[in-house]
């Protein structure tokens, strides 16, 4: 059974503008998500982040190296 983490993040509003337009589905109420990855570090991090926030990559884009588009991190907070 996994233990719940409280997590708290920020994005880059300014990077989020600069998701490509492939990246983001309309749904049928008209509202727009982009969906998003996280990475937990597996040990301190120099920006004080445990985890990074990023544009989730298709199969094929990681294939074809297209490099990570990050647009945040955040800090587990607690249990």
């Amino acid at each position: 059974m996994k233990t719940s983490r409280l997590r708290r993040l920020s994005i880059c509003i300014t990077d989020l503008e600069n998701i490509p337009p492939e990246k983001i589905t309309i749904a049928g109420n008209g509202k727009k998500y982009a969906s998003l990855t996280t990475w937990d570090y597996a040990g301190e991090n120099i920006n004080d982040h445990d985890f990074s926030v990023s544009i989730t990559r298709s199969v094929q884009e990681k294939q074809d190296g297209i490099p990570v588009m990050y647009i945040g991190g955040g800090l587990i907070i607690g249990y």
